[in-house]
């Protein structure tokens, strides 16, 4: 099965310095993102498949799948060594910076990425109706059976 994504989407997508030149390595890691995201969405190939069967040109599907590779192979060249956090003092100056996520720098989908491919929608922790069911402006309202 030919790759979704190519080193160039990656070189292409890079901002500021660093870019990677290694082809080869980038394209290794290409294809085992790839293969986490089929790994985690098992049906995102067939669905691929019959997107493009319908118009020869890349589909937003792919297109998707495609930005998810080359950020998931971004975060890996930008923080190699999987550091959480460093520390820089100079003098009475202290520069710290923090990379995000379970697995900084390593080879992950984050769940807005995941919901992507799936066609879900990622929502917050949970949600509070504020709206007393004894409202008759509530969802889960039922009127007293006097009323009705």
């Amino acid at each position: 099965m030919a790759s979704w994504a190519a080193p160039s989407d990656v070189t292409g997508a890079w901002i500021g310095e660093g870019v990677p030149t290694d082809t080869t390595q980038i394209q290794t890691w290409i294809s085992k993102a790839e293969r986490e995201i089929k790994y985690r969405v098992a049906d995102v190939q067939t669905r691929i498949t019959a997107e493009g069967a319908e118009t020869p040109a890349r589909t937003d599907l792919l297109e998707t799948a495609v930005d998810v590779v080359v950020a998931m192979v971004t975060r890996v060249f930008r923080n190699p060594e999987e550091i959480r956090q460093t520390n820089v003092t100079t003098g009475p100056y202290t520069a710290s910076k923090t990379y995000g996520g379970d697995q900084p720098g390593g080879l992950g989908i984050t769940e807005n990425e995941l919901a992507k491919l799936q066609g879900t929608q990622v929502s917050g922790a949970f949600t509070v109706d504020m709206i007393p069911t004894t409202s008759p402006f509530s969802s889960s309202y039922v009127a007293p059976s006097a009323w009705v």
